[in-house]
């Protein structure tokens, strides 16, 4: 918030005060009211002063947060599930985090106008698509999205499709491909969903996603609706890369792949790494695959 500063000034001195308070003999002032002049000017310097020293205590109080924003309402602007990931992250000294934190983009939508819970009801969205990926075995696949949180299910699926075709995804091995379905028995179903039905859905296997994180459990790939709007730190500036790392990391779980860790400072981040967690060194990437097909793997973590 912009604060204007506003101030006062005071009019001219007038000219005929000064005339009378001289005296006829020689124009000299009087004792008395040089006196009363050089008391004036004391007290006008001491209470500058005393204005100086009263200025200085709320500063060092009201410290920022390198925004210009003071740290109290910084913090208050988030939800305090989210300051835990966020905290998280902060603890990693990783090359351009800085420029990544907090970044605000045009469009973005306001944290707090996404939706927490849901009907837990779902859409489907319809049609199908060509089946992608090398000669190997064909997952079939639905794209849903909750119900009541304004987002069409067929724009879901398109990106979620765009993903899974993707030569630097999980088809670049040849051993396996995907065509989504609107219908009929599938293999497993991409469900873009509320923090709360997030939390029920995989909380139902043993999994405490906290309203902030995604899960694969049984044939669900479950997205949180936050994750999907706002990406994560790292990603603040590219949240359609970071929705690519959504569907590949839960669809590699699927796929049988665990977490893995970061091979070494400067090299890319493993899309089984948890990245909302730091890069650890790292530089952020959200394939399994390389543009010449080799994977992007690292040290497996339990």
């Amino acid at each position: 918030m912009i604060m204007n500063e506003h101030r006062s000034t005071s009019s001219p001195a007038s000219g005929t005060a000064h005339r009378r308070s001289r005296r006829r003999r020689g124009g000299k002032p009087p004792r008395l009211w040089t006196g009363l002049a050089a008391g004036a000017v004391l007290l006008l310097a001491g209470g500058l002063v005393l204005k100086e020293g009263a200025d200085t205590s709320p500063r060092s109080v009201d410290a920022t947060d390198g925004a210009g924003r003071s740290s109290a309402s910084s913090a208050s602007e988030r939800p305090a599930s989210h300051e835990v990931v966020e905290t998280e992250e902060a603890t990693e000294d990783e090359p351009g985090a800085e420029a990544g934190k907090e970044k605000e983009k045009e469009g973005s939508p306001d944290p707090g106008s996404i939706p927490s819970s849901g009907p837990g009801t779902f859409a489907t969205a319809g049609g199908g698509g060509d089946r992608v990926g090398g000669s190997g075995r064909t997952l079939t696949y639905v794209v849903q999205v909750e119900d009541g949180i304004g987002i069409p299910a067929r724009d879901v699926a398109t990106e979620v499709e765009r993903i899974l075709a993707d030569e630097r995804g999980w088809t670049a091995d040849g051993k396996v491909g995907f065509r989504r379905v609107s219908g009929g028995p599938s293999d497993f179903r991409v469900r873009l969903a509320t923090a709360e039905t997030v939390d029920d859905i995989c909380g139902q296997y043993g999994l405490d996603t906290g309203g902030e994180v995604n899960c694969n459990v049984g044939q669900d790939v479950m997205v949180n609706l936050k994750r999907w709007l706002l990406a994560t730190r790292y990603y603040a500036d590219d949240v359609t890369s970071y929705r690519a790392l959504i569907i590949n990391h839960e669809v590699g779980h699927f796929l049988g792949h665990g977490h893995e860790g970061c091979p070494g400072a400067g090299r890319p981040a493993p899309v089984m790494m948890q990245q909302i967690k730091g890069l650890h060194g790292c530089r952020t990437n959200v394939w399994p695959y390389d543009t010449e097909g080799r994977p992007v793997t690292g040290p497996a973590v339990g």
